[in-house]
């Protein structure tokens, strides 16, 4: 048996006892982030989530045991992409792992004390890591922002403005940072607003973004209410990055003056494919020490729900559950 953070239902979560899973390859699980889908699954449920279940994939962890075949021993430090695109599909060969729809997982989720694979899946899609560090706990997210920064034009002399500067925009501004990429954000909720400007970083009230001064805007929001504000505002040539996890149900309506006239494009990206995995893990192991500051509090697995009310408040940037 072992202990697991298991979602009941919308509001509905609480630390359990369960059974502790077996494969080829069982790791105990250190560290594991939370994400804004795991949010919004908790306060409203998500259709990838029937309950009970459990929540998480942002996680690294030590190999309690292991299979001669997987290639991995008892105490080897990994860090695990939660999901692997099959590679072989039409949507993957395309270059769009990402949209894969025959991908494979692990054994469950992240917020529990263990969790395993099958050794075909873990020489894939775990991976060892130098040390023991909450940092690789943002592999899979950074993974995610740099999908979507491979969606972007940054060469030129562009400018980014990322639209809310929570987790995931924290990283896209780590990531546009390292590459020189002159940003500033759009953050209303106050204390966040105090944390990134403590980083250094430029914050501005939605009324003060100048028209057109930026040509590569991210929305990170889940607002389908911005889209034609943020696309509006781009400048000539300039690209919106639809980020967040807008629903089915959510509509739009842009200007399709903006588009044609002003070349502004609008792109989206969701998830990553196994490269973005692997360029953001050796982008943390080398720089692990600086990314290590976007996560703001340690929680265990116990105080998991207190962790849902930090981040659906804002007070909080990014949460690590430890086992």
């Amino acid at each position: 048996m072992m202990k697991a953070l298991v979602y009941l239902g919308p509001g509905s979560m609480e630390l359990r006892e369960v059974d502790k899973p077996a494969g080829d390859v069982v790791v105990h699980v250190l560290g594991s982030g939370l994400c804004g889908t795991d949010l919004k699954t908790y306060l409203k449920g998500h259709h990838m989530f029937t309950p009970p279940t459990v929540l998480g994939h942002e996680c690294y962890g030590r190999v309690e045991s292991a299979t001669a075949a997987s290639g991995f021993a008892a105490g080897d430090l990994v860090a695990i992409a939660p999901y692997l695109e099959c590679g072989t599909c039409p949507t993957c060969l395309k270059g769009y792992g990402e949209l894969c729809a025959s991908k494979s997982f692990i054994s469950g989720g992240c917020f529990a004390e263990y969790l395993s694979a099958d050794a075909a899946y873990a020489k894939r899609g775990f991976f060892r890591i130098p040390r023991a560090a909450t940092a690789f706990a943002l592999v899979e997210p950074l993974a995610c922002v740099l999908n979507g920064i491979g969606k972007l034009r940054l060469d030129g002399g562009r400018k980014a403005l990322i639209v809310g500067g929570g987790p995931m925009g924290s990283l896209f501004g780590a990531v546009f940072e390292e590459r020189g990429v002159p940003f500033a954000f759009v953050e209303t909720n106050p204390g966040r607003a105090a944390i990134l400007a403590g980083w250094g970083w430029k914050v501005l009230a939605p009324e003060a973004v100048p028209e057109k001064d930026y040509d590569q805007i991210v929305l990170t929001v889940n607002s389908a209410d911005l889209v034609p504000r943020y696309l509006g505002a781009a400048a000539d040539g300039g690209n919106l990055l639809v980020f967040s996890g807008l629903s089915r149900q959510d509509r739009s309506t842009i200007d399709p003056y903006d588009v044609h006239y002003r070349e502004v494009s609008m792109t989206g990206s969701y998830g990553y494919a196994r490269s973005h995995f692997v360029e953001s893990l050796a982008l943390i192991t080398a720089q692990g020490a600086r990314l290590e500051r976007l996560v703001t509090h340690r929680l265990p697995l116990s105080r998991g729900v207190e962790a849902m009310g930090l981040l659906q408040r804002g007070e909080a940037m990014k949460i690590v559950l430890e086992p």
